[in-house]
């Protein structure tokens, strides 16, 4: 099984989702509440201009029926200035329906756009494990302009021409039903092909927007592994996999182009039958003296109002298609369960003073079901206490410190912090309360002082006091940079001693009652390596301390170790007693000798 996760169009996905156009197109319009009322003045505005467009084309028979033929001048006057006002007032109420229903659209748009955004930042951590970064910049992205295409353009043209038709077949069945009928049941053949066509537009849709957002993540994947690619010469491996991708989307285009090449114009030419029914029903009509030349000269304008309507949705129902099929990933999308859901119930305990005591008793924790990666773990930290975390790659480190921080859930045992169940804090506390120093830092495009505050208020004394404590100051003094100086985008005009160091003055500003180290200085050049070590003893101190070791001199500042092999904690104590034990740790550190001093 692949540990991706499938896509939304994936149709799987649907079908647990349980969604379909209707339902998509009803949960995005729960985001128009606030503009509800000015939704329905707009479609009230809208109905307006179609009802009066639809006594026009009466009027008009009026017009050749009193006016032209018995050569009324003055009433054909009269009604030529009437039929003049019916539509001046129509364009009016047409025009003032669609702009305030685009500004409506506009403000509901931004609703789904702020409400996206809302839930990325709720999404747990392992979402984000198992989603490609393309496919998610594709949701918030494409998808949201092609929803807002709909809302502002596709939406009003629809309910227009759904109004338009509705009137024009409610007008031409009062003036004359048996018209009417011909009129409507030629138009059959063009419904049906619509009907029969709509599942073969929703699967292609449904491909292109999946095989985009494929060709997204691609992309995205390829641009972060430029240094990569270019260091091994892999530009041509690169360009092959991202042609097939286009090669896939290129296809699926194709297959649409193919169905609509044939579709459409047979639904136009569908469209167009009705006209040549009428004539020819009207016509005998006429001849027979049944039907007057006024009333079919109505009858030409309703059909003109009836059929076009219905040609420009048979033309663009691949854009109602595509819409709704962005509407429903949207929709799929924010219905992803959020942390509240995969994590349980938030915890209440807050603004306490932590003393940093950890205790985890008999933990187990599987990312997957019956996939354990942690097994019966259990070990207590005092407060204060710097503890090293030791075990080859896959061995339940990282998993055992982001238990801490409640990014995942356990599913056996139990943590707690100063004798608390870890549930029982709020997870934002919970996570301000730890600081988490990795091996790569990351810091947003921005001032100096926003990446070390994160717009968090601290007085300048505060600041100016961490920047002395962690050397960042003598840092930016050789660097020639002060607080205010921009922060290129991920750090690119630091170096990686220089964003560490700024990783560990922005811990130090947060005052966390427990610190997670993950090899700091791993990644440092031997000139920072001093200077960060110095900063780590800093912040450090009267702290609780979990440092994931990969080197050995970094144990040299742990009371204890604990060592992890295959998902179970195997061995703890002090480094000097487990270096003699014959044990695991004994082995990791034989081993690391051998090569260059690196436990793993």
């Amino acid at each position: 099984m692949s540990y991706l996760k499938a896509d939304e169009q994936d149709e799987s996905n649907l079908k647990k989702a349980g969604v379909n156009d209707l339902k998509s197109l009803i949960f995005l319009l729960g985001y128009s509440k606030e503009q509800r009322v000015r939704y329905f003045f707009a479609f009230f505005l809208v109905f307006l201009s179609s009802l009066v467009a639809i006594i026009s084309a009466r009027w008009t028979g009026y017009f050749v029926e009193e006016g032209l033929l018995p050569k009324d001048w003055d009433k054909a006057s009269l009604w030529a200035l009437g039929i003049f006002l019916l539509e001046t007032l129509s364009v009016i109420t047409s025009w003032w329906g669609r702009t305030t229903l685009a500004d409506c659209a506009a403000k509901t748009v931004l609703s789904i756009r702020q409400s996206l955004f809302d839930h990325l930042q709720l999404l747990p951590v392992s979402y984000y494990d198992r989603q490609p970064q393309g496919r998610i910049m594709t949701r918030v992205t494409h998808d949201v302009e092609a929803i807002e295409d709909f809302f502002s353009a596709v939406l009003g043209r629809l309910f227009a021409a759904v109004m338009l038709a509705g009137i024009a077949a409610a007008g031409m069945m009062i003036s004359n039903w048996k018209l009417g009928i011909v009129s409507l049941l030629a138009m059959v053949p063009a419904i049906a092909l619509v009907f029969m066509t709509r599942n073969k537009v929703r699967v292609v849709n449904r491909d292109m927007s999946r095989l985009s957002a494929m060709l997204n993540a691609r992309l995205a994947e390829f641009l972060s592994g430029v240094p990569v690619i270019r260091s091994f010469g892999l530009e041509k491996w690169s360009q092959d996999r991202y042609d097939d991708s286009v090669d896939q989307y290129l296809g699926a285009h194709l297959k649409a182009n193919r169905l609509y090449s044939w579709s459409r114009p047979l639904i136009s030419f569908f469209c167009s039958l009705p006209f040549v029914a009428l004539v020819w029903y009207a016509g005998n009509q006429i001849l027979a003296g049944v039907l007057g030349v006024g009333v079919f000269t109505a009858f030409i304008r309703y059909a003109d109002r009836f059929f076009n309507p219905m040609q420009m949705l048979a033309r663009e129902i691949h854009l109602i298609q595509q819409a709704l099929t962005n509407s429903e990933r949207v929709s799929v999308f924010l219905q992803e369960a959020t942390e509240s859901k995969t994590l349980g119930k938030d915890g209440d305990i807050e603004d306490v003073s932590l003393h940093g005591e950890v205790e985890f008793k008999n933990v187990s924790m599987a990312y997957a079901k019956e996939n354990w990666v942690l097994k019966d773990v259990s070990f207590k930290l005092e407060a204060g206490e710097c503890v090293g975390l030791v075990g080859t790659t896959g061995s339940g480190k990282t998993t055992t410190v982001s238990l801490l921080s409640r990014l995942y859930n356990y599913q056996k045992g139990s943590i707690t912090i100063d004798d608390r169940p870890l549930e029982k804090y709020k997870r934002s506390f919970l996570r301000r309360s730890i600081g988490f120093v990795s091996q790569e830092t990351i810091l947003f495009r921005g001032s100096l002082r926003t990446n070390l505050t994160l717009e968090e208020e601290f007085s300048e004394e505060t600041i100016d006091r961490a920047v002395q404590l962690t050397g960042l100051s003598k840092v930016m003094k050789a660097a020639g940079i002060n607080l205010d100086s921009l922060i290129l985008d991920n750090g690119a005009n630091l170096s990686t001693g220089e964003k560490q160091l700024v990783s560990l003055t922005r811990i130090l500003l947060r005052d966390p009652a427990l610190l997670v180290l993950d090899e700091a200085t791993a990644n440092v050049d031997p000139a920072y390596e001093k200077v960060i070590q110095d900063a780590l003893k800093v912040v450090m101190k009267g702290r609780t301390c979990l440092i994931i070791a990969h080197r050995l001199h970094t144990l040299e500042i742990c009371d204890r170790i604990l060592v992890f092999k295959n998902g179970e904690l195997v061995e703890q104590g002090e480094r000097r007693v487990l270096e003699n034990a014959g044990g695991a740790f004994q082995s990791l550190v034989q081993a690391a000798e051998r090569s260059s001093n690196y436990l793993e």
